[in-house]
């Protein structure tokens, strides 16, 4: 009955954190569309909401726009979108604190930022995944999408994760097998390991999530309702025939939605994406640019520019979770290798690796007082990184987030063991941390406006050479850290150049040079493209500027005079 009692404190623990009254607070769609209409209502100066999809289970995607300016054109966007995967619950925290503190626009930081940029924040795109954050039993629910027989016996889900022993929560059961293959960790017996039999190790338990075997194959939880992944359903490197991946890509309507998002709003210079996967804190595999085929994955000029961006992560918000890095079906590589738009995927948070410092003190300090303990054994292998997760879990006090094993007589498996990490335990940070987390993420997400790419006139003049004849000259300019296309962009001919126009007066004659100019390649920091004409005009102070583009902004000039 104790252990049963810790189960039912774990997950009770984990469930409040939902409701807890911080700046970050975990909501369910109800209350996170509450928050978005009254911003909206609060702010209707700079705010604007609407549903950019209908998700299958009749749930609205919404996304706030946030700006200074109406015309879309006039300034670079930056789009943010959080839980991409379902149990990333808290990224949507993050996403709508975001959304606050931008329309309040009460700050110098924010303030700079919607001076020049737009914001776009889709909070929730996995709006049915992350309901299960509010349900019982809780679980960790990634698939909402088409499912499959994934055991191929005719039937589909129809043996599913299910919470066996009532504890309220999907956790993971073991069960001693002479054919298993893990073992408990040598360095904490809690934890599971695979036996590596180089090290003479043998297996003692199969490990299974918790759930039956109803249709009696001696498999267990093989076949749920749901198989497709949201983020696993994109174009980029879809998987056909993994019952992840969905019947086609863009399959599910969330995945459709978003790629029609950013394809008919083309002010979108850049993208942040807040969930499971990292492109900040480890830095992609980069690729040279030419060659046969495709480069895989991230450019070389781009990735370096990348990992300078992530070097700014680092020192905004010290998060050193690195995620996941697979971006086959997902958005993160469909925006990045399909559409050419620099992509800032961060992970917000993850059980650490390490126990905090102090403790670690603490617990030294409290070895030295006992001189005439034995010194154990020292462990054949390394601490596996669940063994150093509990670690930290004990030095800080957060046991909620372990459900420790207990016995339990299964009804098809006879005698297993259930426990282990409890759900979400893993992704969610403590409730005293969250703020904080959410505004070192707003800060770096602000810091962005000022790095992405955008054109300006940097001169403009006409000298006169005799007979009313004038030589122009005009220098573009990209001051910002970005080019105003990336690699990937010129390799797939993704965005359309800026185009620079030169408006003449009644009468005047161009005679050489074009009165239209494509710019597509701008390096940041400084890049400059030089243009040239000859006009004949009895009105030099007539000659007019123009930089026309779809994600760097405007610029207009009039002429110089030069004697």
């Amino acid at each position: 009955m104790e252990a049963m009692s810790s189960s039912l404190l774990a997950s009770v623990t984990l469930c409040a954190l939902a409701s807890a009254q911080d700046s970050a607070p975990l909501l369910d769609h109800a209350a996170l569309t509450g928050k978005l209409k009254a911003l909206e209502h609060a702010h209707p100066e700079r705010c604007m909401l609407a549903p950019i999809g209908r998700s299958r289970g009749e749930r609205d995607v919404w996304c706030l726009r946030i700006s200074e300016k109406p015309d879309e054109r006039a300034r670079p966007a930056l789009l943010v979108v959080a839980n991409l995967e379902g149990p990333q619950v808290f990224s949507s925290s993050i996403a709508l604190a975001l959304a606050e503190r931008a329309a309040n626009a009460s700050d110098d930081a924010t303030k700079k930022f919607l001076a020049t940029t737009t914001l776009y924040v889709i909070p929730r795109l996995d709006v049915d995944a992350a309901e299960a954050r509010f349900a019982k039993p809780l679980a960790e629910v990634l698939a909402t999408g088409r499912g499959v027989d994934d055991d191929r016996d005719g039937r589909a889900g129809e043996d599913g994760p299910s919470d066996v022993d009532g504890d309220g929560m999907i956790t993971a059961m073991r069960k001693l097998d002479p054919e298993g293959e893990w073992l408990e960790d040598p360095n904490d017996p809690r934890a599971l390991v695979q036996a590596d039999r180089a090290l003479g190790e043998r297996g003692r338990y199969k490990l299974y999530v918790e759930g039956r075997d109803l249709d009696h194959d001696e498999r267990v939880a093989e076949d749920p309702l749901a198989d497709t992944w949201l983020n696993f359903n994109f174009p980029f490197g879809w998987k056909e025939h993994d019952p992840h991946a969905g019947l086609f890509a863009t399959d599910e309507l969330g995945a459709r939605a978003l790629c029609e998002f950013v394809l008919t709003h083309s002010d979108i210079a850049a993208v942040v994406t807040l969930g499971g996967y990292d492109d900040l804190v480890e830095k992609p595999k980069a690729s040279k640019e030419g060659g046969d085929g495709l480069p895989s994955g991230w450019i070389e000029g781009d990735a370096n520019l990348l990992a300078e961006i992530g070097k700014r992560y680092a020192d905004a918000t010290g998060n050193k979770s690195k995620g996941v890095r697979d971006d086959a079906g997902s958005f993160q590589g469909w925006a990045y290798e399909y559409r050419g738009l620099w992509v800032f995927a961060a992970h917000p948070w993850e059980l650490p690796l390490e126990a905090p410092k102090a403790a670690d003190a603490a617990s030294d300090e409290k070895a030295e007082k006992k001189p005439d303990a034995k010194e154990p054994e020292k462990p054949k292998r390394e601490a596996s990184e669940d063994s150093k997760r509990l670690k930290w879990i004990d030095a800080t006090g957060e046991t909620a987030r372990f459900v420790p094993w207990r016995k339990f007589t299964h009804p098809e498996l006879g005698e297993v063991e259930i426990g282990g990490l409890a759900p979400y335990a893993r992704i969610e940070p403590p409730e005293k941390e969250r703020a904080e987390i959410a505004k070192k993420h707003a800060d770096f997400v602000l810091g962005l406006g000022e790095l992405l790419p955008r054109v300006g006139i940097a001169e403009f003049t006409a000298k006169a050479l005799g007979s009313n004849v004038f030589e122009v000259r005009a220098a573009v300019e990209n001051a910002a850290y970005l080019p105003i296309s990336s690699a990937a962009a010129r390799r797939n001919e993704a965005a359309r150049p800026a185009r620079v126009t030169l408006g003449l007066g009644d009468g005047d004659v161009l005679l050489a040079g074009s009165r239209r100019e494509l710019v597509g390649d701008l390096p940041g920091s400084g890049g400059r493209k030089e243009l040239r004409w000859l006009v004949r005009t009895k009105t030099p102070k007539a000659l007019e500027l123009d930089v026309d583009s779809d994600n760097l902004g405007l610029a207009h000039r009039n002429v110089e005079v030069k004697p």
